[in-house]
């Protein structure tokens, strides 16, 4: 009995690790399919993921490509920024941050706008364009169709004749197509001048989402004869053959079969939205008020700036004083002036300059209320909840969030700068601060070839300005810290020329100094010194003001920002895939 029960947990064990195996090797296999951009590179929280498309993008629209001249140096400090503003996102929610209607008032035009878009894509867009759709396509892309297209071109004067005539012609041809009769014979035969001939046309699948032609043709069968009209003439084709093509796997080209099918079925999805959009009101309906609607013109014909901010002051002011009039009525309810506030602030997003007239002001309103209305369609829809959570998805509301989580934790814990509390600041902090350190800011023209920097320097030893030597030149600041070091000063591009730049007197100039960029190799510098801020410890007089006020802020925006971000990295759990890194690095 023991040995019986003895094998049966030997049987268990091997069956566990057969299992085990084969799950490893199916995640491997999934890993070799999937679309290189949904590698995950972190996770952070166990539930939010960052993608090698995330930290791209991240790149991108933060400029951590020119910040920083090392390539591995700009994706890892990237990354870095990525995960402490989701972090702070986090724990925007956290705080309940988002139950504050006053401050989450402050993004809500903003909120609306990604609901509109949202409910777009999701009730239309997506209805042509999904990965169904995509797969349903894929199945069929597997193939490159080669045929003759024949071109009768339209007369520039075109009269019923001349389109029977057209008609007639491309009907013979067709004839002739099916029978294989020569193709230049056909021409001869018929005097065709206006003519345009493609032998050998090859159609892929991403062409008929643009060239309604190809569309008809990549259908046709092999052999197969076609006349097809079209905007600039009358088609004639015939399908010659048709090859099978090798295919990149579904995972890694979905995202790119949906974009040719929105681009595709643009027209369809935005008429089937805008046939939705005005079904919303029954335009018949509306009456206007026109002592309202004049008054509302009114006010911006009096003040052209009037939408760029005293619109909000001039309406709370006149229904503080009662006067809350109606704009027009509609089957569906009204908007008064506190509602046309509320669309200003929520819905329509102005030109601070627009005046009105009272058809435009009619355009304005309608299209406010067209547009609130599929608001109002989204949120019943769940779409606020899905857009606005800690782990959206959504990077425009995420960075939304992320600047009210700034202003309310971040600088809204700045300390009051009372005089008091200013000048205890100064002497805190005056041999940090305000002892000012060496800057000089230099002209700089960098060559990759040492004879031209030679010219440049000899042009300017025989007299002429640096500045007119040529046209074009860089502007560097280089600053000597207090231990003698010499580095670049809020400017890129490395600290090669800190101790020459540092060296140099007002108006003094030197090169060609040589030096090796990690980037572009060996290179060839002539500068010139055109300012210089002195090394010397700064009085309270000498700072106090805007330039106090500003180091002030500063100080304890940063102080304020290190302790938040430290505490969050405790909080949340943070996991960095360093092969998915490097790869994102390695791939740029």
């Amino acid at each position: 009995m023991e040995f019986r029960v003895k094998r049966i947990m030997e049987f268990k064990k091997y069956l566990i690790f057969i299992i085990v195996i084969f799950v490893l090797l199916s995640c491997k296999e999934d890993n070799s399919n999937i679309n290189e951009n949904d590698k995950i590179v972190a996770r952070l929280n166990e539930v939010y993921i960052v993608t090698k498309k995330d930290l791209n993008q991240y790149v991108k629209d933060w400029k951590y490509d020119k910040r920083f001249r090392v390539k591995a140096e700009a994706y890892k400090n990237a990354l870095k920024g990525l995960i402490r503003d989701r972090l702070r996102v986090f724990d925007f929610f956290e705080r309940r941050l988002n139950e504050n209607q006053d401050l989450m008032g402050e993004i809500r035009r903003n909120i609306n706008f990604e609901l509109i878009n949202t409910f777009f894509d999701k009730n239309f867009v997506n209805e042509y364009a999904n990965e169904k759709t995509a797969l349903e396509v894929y199945k069929q892309m597997d193939k490159e169709v080669i045929c003759i297209d024949i071109i009768l071109k339209i007369p520039e004067k075109p009269t019923k004749e001349a389109f029977d005539s057209l008609k007639a012609i491309a009907l013979k041809i067709e004839t002739g197509l099916t029978e294989n009769y020569d193709i230049q014979s056909i021409i001869r035969h018929n005097s065709l001048k206006n003519i345009l001939l493609n032998t050998e046309r090859k159609i892929t699948w991403s062409e008929t989402m643009s060239d309604p032609i190809a569309n008809v043709i990549f259908r046709l069968q092999k052999g197969f004869t076609r006349v097809i009209e079209s905007v600039d003439g009358t088609h004639i084709v015939k399908v010659l053959d048709i090859k099978k093509i090798k295919l990149e796997p579904f995972e890694k080209i979905k995202d790119e079969i949906v974009s040719h099918l929105q681009n595709g079925f643009y027209n369809e999805y935005n008429n089937a939205y805008d046939e939705f959009r005005n079904g919303l009101i029954d335009k018949k309906t509306i009456k206007w008020n026109k002592n309202g609607l004049d008054q509302i013109v009114k006010w911006s014909s009096e003040d052209e700036s009037f939408y760029g901010g005293p619109y909000k002051d001039t309406i709370e002011k006149t229904i503080s004083n009662g006067n809350n009039f109606e704009i027009l009525s509609y089957k569906k309810g009204s908007v008064d002036l506190k509602e046309y506030l509320r669309l200003l602030e929520e819905i329509i997003n102005t030109d601070p300059n627009l005046v009105l007239t009272s058809v435009s002001a009619k355009e304005l309103i309608t299209d406010a209320l067209y547009d609130n209305n599929v608001v109002e369609a989204a949120k019943e829809n769940g779409l606020e909840e899905k857009l606005v959570n800690p782990y959206t998805q959504n990077n425009r509301i995420a960075d939304r969030l992320l600047y009210l989580y700034n202003q309310s934790v971040i600088e809204g814990s700045i300390p009051e700068a009372t005089p008091e509390v200013i000048y205890r600041f100064y002497e805190d902090h005056k041999d940090s601060i305000f002892y000012q350190l060496k800057i000089a800011y230099i002209y700089a023209r960098i060559y990759s070839d040492s004879a031209k920097a030679a010219a440049d320097i000899n042009e300017i030893k025989k007299g002429t300005p640096f500045e007119k030597v040529s046209n074009s030149w860089l502007v560097k600041m280089f600053i000597r810290e207090r231990d003698g070091t010499c580095k670049a000063y809020k400017t890129y591009g490395g600290d090669y020329l800190a101790e020459a730049a540092v060296s140099l007197s007002l108006n003094e100039y030197a090169g060609p100094i040589e030096y090796t960029d990690s980037t572009n190799g060996k290179q060839y510098a002539v500068i010139k010194c055109f300012q210089i801020q002195p090394e010397k410890q700064l009085t309270f007089d000498e700072v106090k003001g805007k330039r106090i006020d500003e180091e002030f802020k500063n100080y304890y925006r940063q102080k304020i920002t290190e302790e938040v971000d430290a505490r969050l990295k405790k909080k949340y759990s943070i996991e960095i895939m360093e092969n998915v890194l490097s790869e994102t690095i390695a791939s740029q």
